[in-house]
């Protein structure tokens, strides 16, 4: 489901403040998955080009096969620093601000 950049923003800063959350950042998307409550995920993209975020609800296996696709098929195709995890405040506000350009 489509989301807006303020939804985005939103899903991302909660993402950053969860144990179980993980943000992912390449040239070309955001991708970030967390858990909201037992046995329920939110996977948040956000595609440069389109400007344009997505969430999507998911069980727990499937959080998983998500991310396990996440790692094994789309980072693959980025050289070595071409992707990063954000893992601090000051890296995510980096990215909202590019997010909101």
């Amino acid at each position: 489901m489509s989301i807006s950049v303020d939804d985005v923003e939103k899903y991302l800063r909660e993402a950053l403040a969860k144990p179980t959350g993980i943000i992912i950042v390449t040239p070309d998307y955001v991708y970030a998955l967390y858990e909201t409550k037992s046995n329920a995920w939110r996977q948040i993209q956000f595609v440069f080009a389109d400007n344009e975020g997505y969430i999507d609800e998911v069980d727990t296996k499937r959080a998983l096969l998500y991310l396990m696709e996440e790692v094994s098929k789309s980072l693959i195709r980025y050289e070595k620093g071409q992707w990063k995890t954000i893992i601090s405040e000051a890296e995510l506000e980096e990215l909202l601000d590019k997010i909101k350009k």
